[in-house]
Order: C-alpha cells, then sequence, then structure tokens
C-alpha cells in the first residue's frame, strides 16, 4: 500500500483590494503593532496610512535587499526587535517574504542572532502572525514554510525551514502584479513552471502535490503567451498568480529538487535571475526523469492535449522563445568553468530529492547543455 500525506495551513484569499483584505486579518486578530516589510521600490511608505488606524501603529522597513544575505536579514531582524510587533506584512517578491520570514522566526523564537536561528530548530516561545502578499507570479513563498537567505561571502545557498515559518495567511491581489516587468514576468513564471515539474518528479511527491502541479503547469502555459499582447489584462495576470499559488501548493510538500539545486550557482556566481536559472535545467531533466515518471508524464500531455514528450519540450520552448537569455554563455559563463561550479550543484536536501539519482556526469551534462 503506497503511503502518503498532505499538509498546508496557510489560509488563502483572492482579491482585488489587498488594503481592505489585509485590515480585515488584522483587526480581527486586535492586532496592535504593525510590521510592513517591502522592496524600497515599491514605495511602500504610501501604504502606512491606508493600514493605521488611531488603535493600531505600522511601522514600514523596506530595506529588502534582493536575493536577501545573511547580513541583509540580520539588519531586518535587528529593526525588528526595536518594534515588538505583533504582526507581520510581507509585501512584495519572494525576498521580501524571505526576509520577513526570517523576522518572523526571531520575533517567535525569541532570538535575534540570524546564525542561531539557521543552525537550531525553531521552538515558538511568542506569538506573531505574518500575512504574505506577492508582487510576483513565481515564488509561492506565501505559502511554504522555508526561507532562502543567501551567504553570498561564501557563496552558498541557505535555508530557514520550519512549519512555524508558513504564512498565517496568504493574499493575492493582481493588481499588485499589472505593471510587473516583462522579463520579470516572464522569469518569474519560470519559476513557477520549475517548481511544478521538480514536485512531479521528486520523491516526496503524493496526488495532491501532482494535481496542484498539473494544473498550475497547464496555466503557466495557457496564460504565459499571451503576456506580450495585453501585460495588463486581469484575467492573465490573476491566473498566473493563480498558477504560482498552485506550484506552491505543491512543492511545499515534496520541496525543491534537482533544477533548484543546480541554479544556485549559477544565481550566486553569475548573477543569472534565480526564475531562469531553476528553470534552464528543466528539459534536460525532463529527458532524464521521464521513465521513472511515465505515468505522470501521460497524464500530463492528457491535462495539456499534447501527444508526446517532444510536444512538451517544444511547449516550454515556446515560452522561452527570444523572451529572454536562456543559455549560460549568454550571463558570461564559461564552459571551462562548468566542471569547477559541478560540486556546489549537488546541494543537500534538494539534488537527492530527484526521482533518479543524478550523478556528477548527468549533472556535467546538464550544464554543458544549457551551455
Amino acid at each position: 500500500m503506497v503511503k502518503w500525506r498532505y499538509y498546508n495551513p496557510v489560509r488563502i484569499s483572492l482579491c482585488n483590494n489587498w488594503i481592505e483584505r489585509i485590515n480585515s486579518i488584522i483587526e480581527t486578530g486586535q492586532k496592535k503593532k504593525v510590521l510592513l516589510i517591502s522592496q524600497k521600490e515599491l514605495s511602500p511608505q504610501r501604504w502606512v496610512k491606508d493600514l493605521s488606524t488611531n488603535k493600531r501603529r505600522v511601522i514600514c522597513y523596506d530595506s529588502v535587499e534582493e536575493n536577501p544575505s545573511i547580513e541583509s536579514c540580520q539588519i531586518a531582524i535587528d529593526f525588528a526587535s526595536k518594534i515588538q510587533s505583533d504582526c507581520i506584512v510581507a509585501i512584495g517578491g519572494g525576498s521580501a517574504i524571505d526576509t520577513a520570514k526570517t523576522v518572523k522566526a526571531s520575533i517567535i523564537s525569541l532570538s535575534c542572532n540570524i546564525y542561531d536561528l539557521l543552525s537550531k530548530g525553531l521552538i515558538k516561545k511568542k506569538d506573531t502572525i505574518l500575512a504574505a502578499i506577492p508582487t510576483t507570479h513565481g515564488t509561492g513563498s506565501e505559502v511554504t514554510p522555508w526561507a532562502t537567505v543567501w551567504d553570498k561571502k561564501n557563496k552558498k545557498k541557505l535555508s530557514l525551514s520550519s512549519p512555524l515559518l508558513y504564512p498565517d495567511y496568504a493574499v493575492l491581489d493582481p493588481n499588485l502584479t499589472l505593471t510587473l516587468p516583462f522579463q520579470l514576468s516572464v522569469s518569474s513564471s519560470l519559476d513557477a513552471l520549475s517548481h511544478s515539474f521538480e514536485a512531479l518528479w521528486n520523491k516526496h511527491s503524493n496526488p495532491i502535490s501532482d494535481r496542484f502541479a498539473f494544473e498550475s503547469i497547464k496555466m503557466v502555459f495557457n496564460h504565459l503567451q499571451v503576456l506580450k499582447e495585453n501585460m495588463q489584462r486581469y484575467e492573465m495576470r490573476s491566473s498566473l498568480l493563480t498558477a504560482s499559488l498552485l506550484a506552491g501548493l505543491a512543492f511545499s510538500n515534496t520541496e525543491t529538487g534537482a533544477a533548484h539545486s543546480i541554479s544556485y550557482p549559477l544565481t550566486l556566481r553569475y548573477g543569472i535571475p534565480h526564475g531562469i536559472a531553476c528553470s534552464m535545467p528543466l528539459i534536460p531533466l525532463l529527458k532524464i526523469n521521464a521513465n521513472a515518471i511515465s505515468n505522470k508524464i501521460e497524464a500530463l500531455l492528457a491535462v495539456l492535449g499534447l501527444d508526446s514528450i517532444t510536444d512538451l519540450i517544444k511547449k516550454i520552448e515556446s515560452i522561452i522563445d527570444n523572451n529572454i537569455e536562456f543559455s549560460l554563455h549568454k550571463y558570461g559563463v564559461k564552459e571551462e568553468e562548468l566542471p569547477k561550479i559541478l560540486d556546489e550543484c549537488f546541494t543537500k536536501g534538494r539534488i537527492e530529492n530527484n526521482i533518479v539519482e543524478l550523478t556528477e556526469k548527468d549533472v556535467l551534462n546538464i550544464l554543458k547543455d544549457i551551455y
């Protein structure tokens, strides 16, 4: 008998007025001191007044770093320690939400040292709530229990992981994604696509995560194609935001796998945007894993109305289709450097999630394929 389990405690809502929804959440919880965490380029100070009342104080932290480093997370924690908030509202991309998760970890564990948080399991000693509002449609961080923290000095990707880090609320408002630039729109959706495929060929997959992954892939394929026609089309943005959420619900239980593992040195060493770096290995990995998950591939082809893996590969390629730079040499990677970064592609807790065990030769061939 096959055994499996699925768990995700996040309360999710899709709306067209996130401020109204967040105000309702804060008021219901009778929260008095709110910490708003966001990215400076979103000009988050404009929202402080909308979330403030006579009985509620809102403080804004807008120094979130892209791909947040150990140091930037520590700065956010130090800032938050002076506030003593009982509610965190994170609005932005994955970097803002992940930074907010490190702050939540600090508050609930009564620890203000990022290294302690990364090295020790979290024990809940205090309550605070976290509401996550994504402004991109790729990371799925609003429904996962991890925060990615980058050790940029030592070129390592670290992870803060605990069931306590699931956001309490995920609020999706497509209006926040309408002005997302084209390149970022494509790369963030490719991140969602990677999450979904990795959930399918994952050792920890289950029927529920598979169902979410199938639907997410279908939605990305169907709606990303029309992005060029009208980038401010509300229905398209809503669908891509939902696709990202579904991908998050899938890999929240499986974790990511080989594609993400391979992507980390590509981002750390060469600055390749995360969504692009983690989707580059998808086609080679699809070819490697196809036989091991043949029943899922057949089901996915049926969902997509395709006849073969060749058609599926063409579908993935059609998304790229000169929309973005999608080969390593375009980002300054030299072919002779590939063997040197090989060890860094084997991230513990990620690479071994792949349904097929990958050797160094396999991964080197993947790097050569995407060069």
